[in-house]
């Protein structure tokens, strides 16, 4: 199923993120764990797009962005899991792809304020959740297009929020950098995956409830 086009003006529902409510992810070490992706490469071309970026802002710039979620287990699902199919026959992740990633704690510093994309959200919006969020990755570019429109008309929106794909009982989300700004503060929790035994086993755990073979 296509992602259908957003027709304008849209009927958003907001929700809200507490001022210190922590944002689950998993980062580049080689960066701060606050720190926005910039959406371009070592090139200075736009990167290839996720769900919801990148995305242009009226004057054909790229918004940074930063995806997270509300549990550590959510951060691996959408980050080291991303790209396990459901119904693969064999289901196998090389944890040196993510020997660089370290888990943190983002911690806002002032309440945010999100487009809702739950079930209530994608009703006003009238579009289904096998569309916009739930939808396979040769449509991200028909996602990131909804996720502009409603950058673009709700001013005052620091992001979006859904439930995981990857993980549904949890929440997902992804902030607009140059609306969030400093507002994060990062709470790195231990080393990089390749020198982080804790985080090493809280991967594998998972991946044996999900019969996904890690090594």
């Amino acid at each position: 199923m296509t992602c259908r086009p957003p027709v304008l003006p849209l009927d958003p529902l907001f929700d809200e993120w507490p001022v210190g409510e922590p944002i689950h992810t998993l980062y580049s070490t080689h960066y701060a764990p606050e720190h926005f992706n910039s959406g371009l490469d070592k090139s200075g071309n736009p990167r290839n797009p996720t769900r919801f970026a990148p995305i242009f802002d009226e004057h054909g710039r790229i918004v940074p962005y930063l995806y997270g979620g509300s549990s550590r287990d959510c951060a691996i699902f959408e980050t080291v899991f991303h790209n396990v199919p459901i119904d693969a026959p064999h289901k196998f992740v090389d944890l040196d792809d993510f020997a660089n990633r370290g888990y943190a704690k983002l911690i806002p510093q002032r309440t945010l304020r999100l487009v809702d994309l739950t079930t209530e959200g994608l009703h006003r919006l009238r579009i289904p959740r096998e569309e916009l969020v739930a939808s396979p990755s040769r449509d991200y570019l028909a996602t990131a297009r909804w996720a502009e429109a409603l950058y673009r008309q709700c001013r005052d929106a620091d992001g979006l929020i859904w439930m995981s794909r990857q993980r549904d009982r949890d929440r997902a989300l992804v902030l607009f950098g140059d609306r969030v700004g400093n507002r994060l503060t990062g709470l790195p929790d231990g080393r990089a995956l390749r020198n982080n035994e804790r985080l090493r086993q809280a991967i594998i755990t998972l991946a044996l409830r999900a019969g996904i073979v890690v090594a």
